[in-house]
């Protein structure tokens, strides 16, 4: 470490050298405010009084100083901004050979900054809280949709649930022209929005649409902004795609875009068989999130009491099929009415069917020898979802906002699969139908309003349902569970209700900020299960939670040294069954932050957050989880309380000029208590029970890493991440600790040549998980390596040619898989024509179903599948463009 400090030392000097070699005379100052306090991180740069060309410029330290160099005389114009200040401005002399000394004061702002150019690089430029990129230096012209232009912006990436991510974090909005689209849903926009339609990119830090929110509260929220040329404003545009390929497989798909001054509409359908599909598991769980997460302007520690709708299981399988086929259509519209009245939102339907077949050996671990099972699974799936969310904004004043949002998002999935089971000697059939279906309905109400220049009061309100009605039958060859009868139907019905209503005051107070916050909530739960394992025909349990919190919390945003300390209490009365407990909690919050700059930073964390156990916990009856697992009545009690304590640090650093990234983010969760089960091993099936753990564990690493390489025209990246988990469980009524260690590396060098022949992207991929269980004094180790190489170019600006190459090797116990993914695509685009041709092969080396090995391992099971994927295919396309 000190030998790589002095090279980085040594290179600074070099660099730096001849400009101290030129430069012998300097503007000095101290920027204060009214009070004499230094200003930190206030931008000082020097200009031309004619044509503006920046000469030099810096940004004051922790005690409000700085230091700029200049070589010519002549008269120029200093400018320092920050955002909290006025802007300060003023006409200087420079002579040679004479230093300048000057004493600033800037005055308190109440108002946003104009656009304030602190650096301007071949990368972005940094505006304010605003980082505009510059796409013609980042981008090849080879990119085919939005999210192909963001993979090479620094400090951009989209991760691999679809979403965009600054810092590690997922932005808050994604906007088009200052307008928000298809709300969480990034990848709605990323994969439709054509490359050639971007005119530029800005990231927005401490973003808030609201601007007295904003001056007093200041914003932790991040936002993206997408800007179109004016060349496709104020008209269709867009493009329809027809696909065919050998085996009756097909893709079409439309999207239509109608950006304007006043309102953004945006119609996206696809239909096809290949297997793309528009939405996948991880956009499901995104989309089922509660309307509390559309609460404006409240920091509230809400409880995560109700839970997501049960997941339907073929959505993990992602392309895992033999067949798939998917219809989805989504509108998305942004209208400004007015300066007061904004309204947007969206609704997206996805029907998906797809076929799964499954060879499946598993490991039951027990006391003594594991009971050794093979499956062999074929499986039908359908599945429907449907969300149509709308947003209201009405500001009457700039001082004045009132928000409402809606959102109904029903959901039905059935799933029919028949398991023919081998265990020891014997043979046993399964048929098994289950068919879910969910709804939730939720709305709140946000009122905002400024009192004074420093005086914000917030107000809130919300109510959300969600149903979920489970039809589940099972006919085996063998006795159900042990029981006489070889049939079982079941419903299994959960009903929860919450409202709460909240208000929040806030007083910026100097440079510090204070809020306090209050509020009550509500929630009324109900779970039931008609089956014919129990005694009784019909069974049901009831949970209401009723908390009143209080919090207050002060915090400085700004400045070297920045911070927040809140405490929460919180007066919880839960009640089941004819018993009431009241329980009261403290839960405190601090953070540390030293902003070095505002692209510069170290933050460290920690906070406290309680739950209770969910109502599908508390069962007070059995019900069947599938052919092989049922759940008995549950050891956990309803007033069972689960604290955590949640400690992390993010480091992170943004070089404007290199364009050089470094991430850092960790973090621990302790809890002394959470929630497990026990499973009692049976011959043909397993007992689950709800109980408590005594111990959880989990610490959560990432780095990532971006640099230009000049030299190479390229750009390389590295993303690493460990997290580790020290749990409790039992089999057979003992406890059984389970340590796991998953290590995932992922590094790409990618260039950028200008000229468009050829790019390529180079890059690897390894994940390694490790798991001990010190009941059976055994360990499991699952291992996955994919290198990847892409080529990509353009020949005569006609054609334009996609080579992707994957070789995927999974490893785990001795067993192993190899699959190699290669893909094609020809493009041919005359200038001036609206028609595209292209040629495509997907996965072209596999073009019958091919096998691929997956590994799982959870609490006494240990599984090694081999899946049916989806075959490869080559066929032929036309596109038209709008």
């Amino acid at each position: 470490m000190k030998n790589l400090t002095v090279k980085y030392i040594f290179c600074a000097f070099l660099f730096l050298a001849p400009n101290l070699c030129l430069s012998q005379n300097f503007i000095r100052g101290v920027v204060q405010d009214s009070l004499n306090s230094p200003v930190f991180a206030a931008s000082v740069q020097i200009t031309e009084s004619n044509s503006g060309k920046v000469i030099s410029y810096t940004s004051t330290d922790s005690k409000g100083k700085f230091e700029l160099p200049f070589k010519n005389s002549g008269n120029y114009l200093l400018e320092v901004n920050h955002l909290s200040f006025q802007r300060y401005k003023r006409d200087v002399q420079l002579k040679p050979e004479i230093n300048i000394d000057l004493k600033i004061m800037l005055r308190e702002s109440y108002a946003l900054l104009d656009e304030v150019i602190v650096k301007s690089t071949a990368t972005a430029k940094q505006s304010g809280d605003t980082i505009s990129y510059n796409l013609k230096a980042l981008t090849t012209g080879n990119e085919q949709k939005l999210k192909d232009v963001i993979k090479r912006l620094p400090g951009l990436e989209i991760n691999d649930d679809g979403k965009i991510t600054t810092n590690g974090k997922v932005i808050n909005d994604l906007m088009v022209n200052g307008k928000k689209i298809f709300g969480d849903n990034h990848q709605m926009a990323t994969e439709n929005i054509n490359a050639e339609m971007l005119e530029g990119i800005d990231l927005l830090n401490n973003y808030e649409s609201f601007s007295a929110i904003k001056e007093i509260e200041g914003s932790d929220k991040t936002a993206l902004n997408i800007k179109i040329k004016k060349e496709y404003l104020g008209k269709i545009t867009g493009n329809a795609d027809g696909y065919g390929a050998h085996k009756e497989r097909y893709k079409a798909h439309s999207n239509l875009f109608r950006f304007g001054t006043k309102a953004n509409v945006t119609a996206i359908v696809d239909l096809n068989n290949t297997g793309e599909q528009a939405l996948s598991l991880k956009d499901y769980i995104s989309m089922s999130k509660s309307i509390k997460e559309d609460l404006k302007n409240n920091d509230a520690a809400l409880s995560s009491f109700i839970n997501l709708p049960s997941i339907p299981d073929f959505l993990v399988q992602n392309n895992n099929v033999e067949t798939k086929r998917s219809e989805f259509a989504s509108f998305d519209f942004a209208y400004n009415a007015t300066s007061k009245i904004a309204v947007n939102g969206f609704s997206i339907f996805d029907f998906t069917k797809s076929n799964e077949k499954i060879l499946s050996n598993k490991s039951i671990f027990r006391l003594g020898q594991p009971i050794t099972t093979t499956d062999s699974q074929s499986a039908i799936n359908h599945f429907f979802f449907n969300q149509t969310k709308v947003n209201i904004d009405y500001k009457p004043n700039q001082n004045t906002l009132l928000n409402y949002s809606i959102i109904f998002d029903p959901s039905e999935a059935e799933r029919g699969r028949n398991t023919n089971t081998e265990m020891i000697s014997d043979s046993i059939s399964n048929s098994e139908i289950n068919d879910r279906f969910n709804y939730t309905l939720g709305h709140q109400l946000s009122y905002i309003i400024r009192i004074a220049k420093n005086k914000l009061l917030s107000f809130n309100a919300f109510q959300e349902f969600k149903q979920q009605d489970d039809d589940y039958t099972l006919q085996s060859s063998e006795g159900v569970y042990g029981q006489s009868f070889t049939n079982l139907s079941q419903n299994k019905n959960i009903f929860k209700f919450e409202t709460g209503l909240f208000a929040k005051y806030t007083q910026k107070i100097k440079n510090h900020i204070l809020r306090l916050n209050s509020g009550f909530f509500t929630i009324n739960n109900r779970f039931s299960i008609e089956n014919s394992l129990n005694n009784s025909f019909a069974n049901q349990i009831k949970t209401n939670l009723d908390y009143s919190f209080f919090d207050a919390s002060i915090m400085r945003k700004i400045g070297l040294f920045q911070y927040r300390f809140k405490a929460e209490f919180r007066n919880s009365i839960i009640s089941s069954g004819g018993e009431r407990k009241e329980i009261f909690q403290f839960l405190p919050t601090a953070q540390f932050k030293m902003a070095f700059s505002q692209t510069h930073n170290l933050t460290l964390s920690y906070n406290r957050t309680l739950d209770f156990p969910k109502i599908e916990q508390l069962n007070e009856f059995s019900y069947a989880s599938d052919f092989r697992n049922l759940v008995l009545p549950s050891q956990l009690s309803y007033s069972e309380v689960f604290n955590q304590d949640i400690f992390s640090v993010n480091y992170f650093k943004f070089d404007l000029y290199s364009g050089t990234v470094l991430m850092a983010n960790s973090s621990i969760t302790e809890a002394d208590q959470s929630f497990t089960t026990n499973t009692n091993n049976r011959l043909y099936f397993n007992e689950i029970q709800n109980m408590i753990s005594p111990k959880y564990f989990t610490w959560n690493s990432s780095i990532g890493f971006e640099q230009r390489i000049s030299s190479l025209n390229s750009k390389f990246k590295l993303n690493a991440n460990h997290i580790y988990s020290d749990n409790y469980n039992h089999i057979n009524n003992l406890q059984n600790r389970s340590k796991t260690n998953i290590y995932t590396i992922k590094g790409s060098l990618n260039s950028n040549f200008k000229s468009p022949l050829f790019n390529y992207e180079a890059g690897l991929f390894y994940s390694l998980q490790k798991s001990i269980y010190t009941l059976f004094n055994s360990d499991n180790e699952i291992k996955r390596l994919t290198p990847l190489l892409n080529f990509n170019g353009r020949i005569d600006n006609k054609f334009r040619y996609y080579i992707n190459n994957a070789y995927e090797i999974f490893k785990a116990n001795g067993s192993k898989r190899y699959f190699y993914d290669l893909g094609v695509k020809l493009i041919y685009n005359k200038d001036g024509s609206k028609f595209k041709y292209w040629m495509e092969g997907v996965n072209i080396l596999n073009m019958n179903n091919p096998e691929i090995i997956e590994i799982s391992s959870n609490n006494n099971t240990f599984s090694v599948d081999v899946i049916s994927r989806l075959s490869g295919y080559v066929g032929f396309g036309l596109s038209y463009q709008f």
